[in-house]
């Protein structure tokens, strides 16, 4: 901890070069601006500091779009393809990485998997459940400053709540008194602006919106506590801040989690619709695996539609069920 103080004016400082952040990028960061924001936040960040804890995240959800990943409509049979690119062939920024970064993305809960995605009618879709091993934790950074909208409403029992980052901050808060009062300020404006970066709704045509929050994660992974933290852990913009996710380092989710089962469905309605949520027919279920050669070992005997079914799916959307 630092125990010498900081000056009033060093916190302007700070506060009015995040603010002009904010505003260069209000309307969308194009390549035009990309590299000067980068420099700017190199510039306007001669430190960082950031919350760290370590916690088992026992159990993590997937959700792969098939044909996103090899290019059609059709089962997956090797493990590599639900869990991270090749980071040759990430180009794109997304809200944990850089282009040219492979990051593995989870959620706690399938359908929080599904809202990030957003798979659209007819799309052959692979749920995996990843299980950490005996023993394991993650050491991590949580994102944890902002609640969900519905948090500040005036009548309370309209007002929603997220109880996992809520008590989050307060840990912060205990812990953040030990600074001297300017430093303190500082961490806050940054923690805060942090947040800001990982909730901020994207859109989705244009991924150097992602340029923030990229930028952090790229700090919190390969720079922060001489890169040893493993995740990081940020609300679900797409559930509105009231679920979670992660992000990790794909060595460490080789070291620390096994692939236990996979399903995969056809969406067959979404929110385009005017349909409240997802609506699948499940296909089939497996939980037996080639860890060796990385196949997953599916059944083609065990699907849960009748074949007239299944064939109606091969017609409208080309499903593919071969080996």
């Amino acid at each position: 901890m630092q125990t010498h103080d900081i000056s009033e004016e060093e916190v302007k400082k700070f506060k009015n070069l995040l603010e002009h952040l904010k505003q260069i990028a209000e309307d969308g960061v194009t390549p035009l601006i990309e590299k000067y924001i980068l420099s700017m936040l190199d510039y306007a960040l001669p430190f960082f500091s950031h919350l760290v804890l370590e916690d088992d995240f026992y159990e993590l959800h997937r959700l792969t779009i098939n044909k996103k990943v090899i290019g059609k409509n059709k089962r997956i049979h090797d493990i590599k393809f639900l869990k991270y690119p090749p980071s040759e062939n990430v180009v794109n920024y997304g809200r944990c990485n850089y282009p040219k970064q492979s990051i593995f993305y989870g959620s706690f809960f399938h359908m929080t998997a599904i809202n990030e995605m957003k798979p659209r009618i007819g799309d052959l879709v692979t749920f995996s459940v990843w299980r950490a091993k005996t023993g394991t934790t993650l050491k991590y950074c949580p994102i944890f400053k902002n609640q969900p909208p519905m948090f500040k409403n005036p009548d309370p029992n309209k007002r929603t709540i997220n109880p996992r980052t809520f008590k989050i901050n307060e840990l912060y808060e205990e812990k953040i008194k030990d600074y001297p009062t300017y430093m303190r300020q500082q961490i806050d404006e940054l923690v805060q602006f942090v947040a800001d970066a990982f909730t901020k709704s994207v859109n989705p045509k244009n991924s150097l919106d992602y340029i923030f929050s990229a930028y952090f994660s790229n700090k919190i992974f390969n720079e922060f506590e001489k890169g040893n933290i493993e995740a990081i852990y940020y609300p679900s913009v797409q559930d509105k801040l009231s679920f979670e996710n992660v992000s990790i380092k794909p060595d460490v989710l080789e070291k620390k989690y096994d692939l236990v089962e996979v399903r995969d469905d056809v969406i067959n309605n979404d929110p385009s619709t005017g349909c409240p949520g997802y609506w699948m027919d499940g296909l089939s279920t497996c939980k037996s695996f080639d860890y060796a050669k990385g196949k997953i070992l599916w059944d083609p005997n065990k699907i849960h539609q009748p074949n007239e079914k299944m064939l109606d799916f091969k017609l409208r959307y080309g499903i593919d069920m071969s080996d």
